[in-house]
């Protein structure tokens, strides 16, 4: 393809070596762009990881599973199951109760949620052992207890028929380890690898209740999910919250968009200052390259191949930049997965219980208290890798417009006299 009396491929080799003639100041407009480029990386496939977990995780519920919340003001007690219970569609109601305790292992103290469920599924969605068993729905002293419970470190290691101290505030109660749950990292309603899972009726004798923290109901069929969420409204009005499985993934989703956009924009404004960079690169380079410029000039190059050598060598900048973005982003949100899910780990606590702030909070809650859920796997999508690179393209050749136009303008005359 011919640009006047110079074909790309000649563009292209006079852009490489008028970089690779200041090697430094090259080096530094890549830097500037893929310290851009990488920021917008690492936090988007971070974010949506976050999104994906979180998300899969609720789905495990089932399409077909409503929760019942008490409004504020507003408990649930068995007449609320009760109600409940008398609604067509439903198939099961199931009540849970939760609270906190702490528990002392190896000298060490660790707070720890107390769940009372008689179908672990309702909270769970999908029950992983790592050894043992579930415990029978009965009023019994038996639990089945999460990763971080059983692996407190100090060579500490709880087996299922090992007994576990409760400390509670109306006192101490005694269990018996029926199960040890599978690493999770995140679960629907309650942090599984921090809690401690008994029998409704225990937990509501041990905690000392006699309301329940939520309710979950499964109906009939997906098209019934409605239905029933309208039933319920109409039947307690405005003492309960409901919600669907389906409003819940749509609120956390809602959440993570406004979260992952807030991040990006943050992280645009370092690849506005390498833009900047990049363009005053690339003019104070124009300056230097004025005999050159002459030169190409009187061996009968025209403006526009001028102007090409100069945004070919800004779109090397932004190609380079990109892509060595695209990998350090790749690192850097391996890095912060495992950084915010270590610090979520060293910072569980009991506190809060299952829904703390409304059905949003919930479904994102993680021990620590925020929307960051242990076990993160970034994603990288098709979509992120063919952006990344275009984002240090564009931004490149933008920043470069204006330096080329300005060496593109000048004559064989002009030159030599400046220079």
């Amino acid at each position: 393809m011919e640009v006047g009396q110079t074909n790309l491929a000649d563009m292209a080799w006079l852009g490489l070596r008028g970089l690779t003639s200041r090697k430094t100041v090259a080096a530094l407009a890549i830097l500037s762009v893929a310290i851009g480029v990488t920021s917008v990386v690492s936090l988007v496939a971070y974010t949506t990881g976050v999104s994906q977990s979180i998300i899969s995780a609720i789905d495990t519920l089932g399409p077909t599973t409503v929760l019942v919340l008490p409004a504020q003001g507003s408990i649930l007690t068995q007449a609320t199951v009760a109600g409940l219970e008398s609604l067509p569609y439903v198939q099961a109601v199931y009540p849970v109760v939760e609270g906190g305790a702490s528990i002392s292992l190896g000298g060490q103290q660790q707070f720890v949620s107390v769940v009372g469920v008689d179908n672990l599924s309702t909270v769970l969605g999908q029950v992983n052992l790592q050894s043992g068993n579930v415990y029978p729905p009965a009023m019994a002293p038996l639990a089945v207890i999460g990763a971080d419970i059983a692996h407190p470190g100090g060579g500490i290691v709880l087996q299922p028929g090992d007994q576990l101290i409760l400390h509670m505030p109306d006192g101490a109660a005694a269990v018996e380890v029926t199960g040890i749950l599978k690493p999770s990292g995140f679960s629907p309603i309650s942090d599984s690898d921090t809690s401690v899972f008994l029998p409704l009726q225990e937990a509501m004798v041990m905690l000392n209740r006699s309301s329940y923290s939520i309710i979950a109901l499964k109906v009939d069929s997906v098209k019934d999910v409605s239905i029933v969420s309208n039933l319920i409204t109409f039947l307690f009005g405005n003492s309960v919250t409901v919600a669907s499985v389906q409003q819940i993934i749509n609120t956390v989703s809602t959440i993570v968009s406004g979260l992952s956009f807030l991040l990006t924009a943050v992280a645009s404004i370092s690849l506005l200052v390498g833009a900047i960079g990049i363009a005053s690169t690339m003019i104070t380079k124009v300056y230097q390259r004025i005999r050159e410029i002459g030169i190409m000039k009187t061996v009968g190059m025209k403006n526009t191949d001028v102007l090409g050598v100069f945004l070919m060598e800004s779109l090397i900048v932004g190609a380079s930049g990109g892509g060595l973005g695209l990998v350090l982003g790749a690192l850097g949100s391996t890095a912060l997965a495992s950084l915010l899910s270590g610090g979520a780990s060293a910072g569980r606590t009991a506190s809060g219980g299952l829904v703390p702030g409304g059905i949003g909070a919930s479904a994102g809650r993680t021990a620590s208290g925020g929307l960051v859920p242990g076990g993160i796997r970034p994603v990288i999508t098709p979509e992120l890798l063919v952006g990344a690179v275009l984002i240090g393209l564009v931004v490149s050749l933008v920043a470069g417009i204006y330096p080329a136009w300005r060496a593109s303008r000048l004559t064989p005359v002009e030159a030599i006299r400046r220079e």
